[in-house]
């Protein structure tokens, strides 16, 4: 196979061209299923052709470096700061004594109505 990118794209139309042909002569000999077949192989080298076109198009993308993991120091999934935990948790327990001295309020004001006497 071609190593040059305008040549990839011109081996698979060809190969598309060449397999519609086959195709066409299995159909003409009543070989349906190989003509089926011919057909598929073609169409996979025409969608080729037509992705590898459409590649040519487009910017480069980033480097192989870029792309691939460091094989030496995996990336670490990046976790929360210190500070943003300490955050969460101070926020954490202020709605939790906001809920205590709410729910400690509400028995006051019921209790008050009521009289043990």
């Amino acid at each position: 196979m071609p190593a040059d990118f305008g040549d990839i794209t011109a081996y698979h139309r060809h190969e598309a061209s060449r397999h519609y042909a086959l195709a066409q002569a299995a159909r003409d000999e009543g070989d349906l299923g190989k003509a089926e077949y011919l057909v598929e192989t073609a169409a996979r080298h025409a969608e080729a052709a037509q992705e590898q076109q459409m590649a040519m198009m487009l910017e480069p993308g980033p480097s192989i470096a870029e792309q691939t993991p460091s094989l030496w120091f995996p990336e670490q999934q990046r976790s929360p700061s210190a500070a943003n935990r300490l955050l969460t948790a101070l926020r954490g327990a202020g709605h939790i004594a906001t809920a205590i001295q709410q729910s400690l309020a509400r028995r006051n004001s019921h209790s008050q109505g009521l009289s043990l006497r």
